[in-house]
């Protein structure tokens, strides 16, 4: 059992605040000197839903508008999303670098359906896993927890959730 493995999960159900509690620990984190180093993606709602969502950069704050209910040409459907495949291209960039200088803590927000299905964040979440000298902390929807567990070798001592709040970094 290993508990300190590099990759921890944090679970809670869709639209139960795990974005918003990794975003208001970030600066807590920095303000302890961990260089973290990542991305998250805040929604937009509108008519009690997820409309959009955004792909920020944790580190410099910079945001691109990643999906959206509405079509836009060029973005691929996924489900009820299009998305900006220019988002998925700016993300691993943000990886790569972040990955090229000292990085304490690295944030990938959100693993879902997705990646489960070879798409996404698939390929750089394959390539993370490898990444074993780099803590990393992964949010994902409590009922995808046990797929993402198994596909990418993460041990059940190593997953939280937001009911607790408290994760050890």
């Amino acid at each position: 059992m290993d508990l300190n493995g590099h990759i921890h999960l944090l679970s809670g159900p869709v639209q139960g605040g795990k974005t918003t509690y990794v975003a208001e620990q970030v600066d807590s984190w920095k303000n302890r000197g961990l260089r973290v180093k990542g991305f998250l993606c805040p929604g937009l709602m509108a008519g009690g839903r997820r409309a959009e969502f955004s792909l920020m950069n944790v580190q410099t704050g910079r945001k691109l508008l990643m999906g959206r209910e509405e079509k836009i040409a060029g973005w691929v459907k996924y489900r009820r999303f299009y998305f900006n495949p220019e988002a998925f291209r700016q993300g691993r960039a943000w990886i790569k670098e972040a990955l090229a200088e000292p990085t304490d803590l690295l944030l990938i927000d959100e693993v879902g359906p997705m990646e489960l299905e070879g798409l996404g964040w698939s390929e750089l979440l394959d390539s993370l896993e490898q990444q074993t000298n780099t803590k990393q902390l992964w949010v994902v929807r409590e009922e995808l927890v046990p797929e993402v567990s198994r596909r990418w070798h993460i041990p059940e001592q190593l997953v939280y959730t937001t009911k607790f709040l408290k994760i050890p970094f």
